[in-house]
């Protein structure tokens, strides 16, 4: 694994140019966060823009300043952008993680070449074959983590298992949940539904001893909290994550017409307007400690582009818990344990099978 710096407090680095509104949203949350926390935080970009931005708060923390002079936009393909934009803002702070000046990476920026930044300049936790982003729900009765949201389209069965290894570290050792409960997302609950990898991750989760399966789930179980980890492929987690904001703001705008439509019922509005923002707040992403990428040998957070000084400082938070239980550390051991259940389980099977063949041997010679 990537090694830790050994100064303390935690020290993050942010691409201050990531986000939509950069860098007055990724600067403003950094400040935030810096005065709450001992966190040490370097914002990474044009230093002469950040210090024109950092000079405009009276108390600003413990922040420095990491020069970049190059940006990777939203619309860039990532693959050639991280390769040609070695001095971006983002190629740089995965540096400084590797380098052991930083011990994660904070970016609003192109989801996409986060990924590839993060594969090229970190690489992967020994064992995980591919990394996976995850992302946080609100249920019925808390919270579940959803992976893969994008990174992986296509996957085997061996990956989805790992994600759900991935997913337990992450559900424990930063959100806090005790045993947390896996799923395995598809169009029913029955063990035989979905296709032949969906099949295989269900016979290998359920005969995993550590891993605490439900077996199948679907998306109106996800949400009435039946599990506290979600497994599926990054395309249907990608297409449930955009289903479930257009839902949401589809639901949001249904509530302002019907709540605009009457007198009486923009009394109603204002009688309900605290529940309404505690709803609100519930499923902001901008309350969230951020959409981890898990696997990666390094701790590295990806925030919406369009979020808000308040999602930069929560993914701050998010990053700092990650580091200090050293989430990667439990990834690898959890990765670890699933190799060795699936050596049993082929130990299992190929005892069988010469059992089988002996018998056969036998009755062929009688």
């Amino acid at each position: 694994m990537t090694e830790q710096c050994d100064t303390s407090p935690v020290r993050i680095a942010l691409d201050a140019m990531g986000s939509d509104n950069a860098p007055d949203t990724d600067v403003a949350g950094a400040v935030r966060a810096s005065l709450k926390t001992d966190i040490e935080i370097i914002l990474v970009g044009d230093e002469a823009l950040l210090q024109e931005k950092l000079d405009g708060y009276p108390k600003k923390g413990n922040i420095s300043i990491r020069h970049a002079p190059q940006v990777i936009g939203m619309h860039e393909q990532p693959v050639l952008a991280v390769r040609k934009k070695r001095q971006s803002s983002l190629h740089v702070a995965m540096r400084l993680v590797k380098e052991g000046e930083a011990h994660g990476v904070v970016s609003a920026g192109n989801t996409g070449a986060v990924m590839v930044a993060s594969r090229t300049v970190l690489g992967s936790i020994h064992g995980v074959a591919r990394a996976a982003l995850s992302q946080t729900f609100p249920t019925m009765q808390g919270e579940v983590v959803l992976l893969d949201m994008g990174a992986n389209v296509d996957c085997t069965a061996r990956q989805l298992c790992e994600f759900a290894e991935m997913g337990v570290a992450y559900s424990h050792y930063a959100l806090g949940v005790e045993e947390p409960r896996v799923g395995l997302l598809n169009i029913g609950e029955e063990g035989g539904k979905g296709g032949a990898v969906m099949r295989e991750v269900y016979h290998t989760l359920s005969a995993t001893n550590h891993i605490n399966f439900v077996g199948n789930v679907e998306p109106r179980a996800l949400f009435e909290g039946k599990a506290d980890v979600v497994v599926c492929d990054g395309f249907i987690g990608n297409l449930f994550l955009k289903t479930s904001e257009a839902a949401a703001s589809f639901m949001g705008k249904m509530l302002r017409e019907y709540f605009e439509s009457s007198s009486m019922s923009k009394i109603g509005a204002v009688l309900a307007r605290k529940a309404l923002g505690q709803m609100r707040d519930r499923v902001d992403p901008n309350e969230k400690p951020g959409a981890p990428l898990l696997g990666i040998n390094g701790t590295v957070m990806c925030q919406h582009g369009s979020c808000s000084a308040r999602g930069i400082e929560n993914a701050i938070y998010g990053t700092r818990v990650a580091i200090e239980n050293n989430l990667n550390e439990h990834i690898y051991n959890n990765i670890m344990k699933l190799r060795q259940a699936e050596a049993g389980a082929e130990s299992s099977d190929a005892g069988v099978q010469d059992h089988t063949e002996s018998e056969v041997a036998h009755k062929a010679a009688q």
